[in-house]
């Protein structure tokens, strides 16, 4: 008689099945400010209980297998590992572009998992298949297989890395739509998604050292995803909500649509209302300002402002007013009667909200350090005087 040991191992993927399976049923009542970003988060940490499940029954040999399970497995089990990475890029996106919505295109991210399939059923993989018991296999269906394998490795990591990549294309957004960026929400996305990176490219290392040197490592990437997925968790409730979604993605499919229905607009009207919302109603002042505050502010759709000034002045939003901001700055700087002013509070008098932004640009547009330009100002409005 066989008694069922569970290890410790054993332990963590159990308690990864219950918690990712809870929270993919209670995202409906969690905070989000889509139900998209709901909906993909619950079918992410599905397809973790998934997989999970799909670990357990092909490597614990205490579970009883029957033919059906036997033969279920490996397709459910390759599915949701090879969902799950395009789930979570999915839901980064749907947490930092407002306008993001599923789209037919978006349909390409199944490919690999209909491929996945096709292979598992044309060369009949069953669990102990899949396990690449080299006893009487033949040498194409152990290729295939260890094929596979890799394929489920290697896909989720490409995805990962893409979801990185998607953190720092928002973050680039944020510099040209708004003045001040939730650096901690910002660099908790950074760190989850370098997470998910850093563990796609532990467990292919462990598989290729395996193949080498037999390493008894190949366990531990379950403890890195647990600690993942609780992160995940921890990320969805506390820091994405604070997230400032950017407005990328517009309305229309072409982009070239987009261009020329801008195109046709008085681009001296536009202007002019830019320049009296800049130089009369000084909204560069307001520390919190991004381009569709400021848009609303002066009656012209953000997307015409935004190209009036990519054509006028041959740069982005956020540049253009910080712009008018160091000119503000430099005003209280070469002051004598505003010399009891910290650089601290000429910045925040200035519309910035950031030391590091503020002085990035003063160094940019002056070629000097804030520090430095007062310094230099007094010392000629003194020799002036005299």
């Amino acid at each position: 008689m066989i008694t069922p040991i569970f290890n410790l191992n054993d332990i963590i993927l159990i308690l990864a099945i219950g918690l990712s399976l809870i929270l993919a049923l209670f995202q409906p009542i969690l905070p989000a400010k889509k139900k998209l970003t709901k909906a993909l988060l619950a079918s992410f940490f599905l397809s973790l209980t998934l997989s999970d499940i799909g670990i357990m029954l092909i490597w614990n040999e205490y579970i009883p297998q029957s033919t059906l399970s036997a033969t279920l497995v490996p397709y459910f089990y390759c599915c949701s590992m090879l969902l799950k990475a395009p789930l979570l890029l999915l839901y980064v996106r749907s947490i930092t572009e407002e306008n993001f919505q599923l789209k037919r295109i978006h349909l390409l991210h199944l490919t690999p998992m209909l491929i996945a399939i096709l292979v598992i059923s044309s060369f009949d993989i069953n669990i102990n298949r899949l396990k690449l018991d080299t006893f009487g296999m033949d040498a194409l269906l152990y290729q295939v297989i260890d094929s596979l394998w890799y394929s489920l490795k290697i896909i989720p990591l490409g995805y990962f890395i893409a979801a990185t990549f998607t953190v720092w294309h928002y973050h680039k957004m944020l510099r040209q739509q708004h003045s001040d960026v939730n650096e901690t929400a910002l660099w908790w996305l950074y760190y989850l998604t370098l997470g998910f990176v850093l563990a796609g490219v532990w467990t292919l290392s462990l598989s290729i050292l395996a193949y080498f040197y037999r390493l008894p490592f190949g366990v531990t990437d379950n403890y890195l995803n647990f600690i993942l997925l609780i992160a995940l968790f921890y990320y969805s409730i506390s820091h994405a909500q604070n997230l400032t979604t950017t407005k990328e993605e517009e309305e229309f499919d072409d982009p070239k649509e987009s261009a020329a229905l801008v195109d046709t607009k008085p681009l001296d009207s536009t202007i002019s209302k830019i320049m009296d919302g800049i130089v009369n109603q000084k909204l560069y002042l307001n520390q919190s300002l991004n381009v569709e505050q400021f848009s609303a502010k002066i009656g012209v759709p953000y997307r015409d402002v935004s190209f009036a000034i990519n054509k006028a002045f041959g740069t982005n939003f956020f540049e253009f007013v910080n712009s008018y901001r160091i000119e503000e700055s430099k005003r209280f700087l070469a002051d004598e009667k505003y010399k009891d002013m910290t650089i601290m509070d000429i910045l925040l008098e200035s519309g910035f909200n950031s030391k590091s932004a503020f002085q990035r640009f003063f160094k940019r547009l002056t070629g000097t350090s804030p520090t430095e330009f007062r310094r230099e100002a007094l010392r000629k409005a003194h020799f002036a005087q005299e």
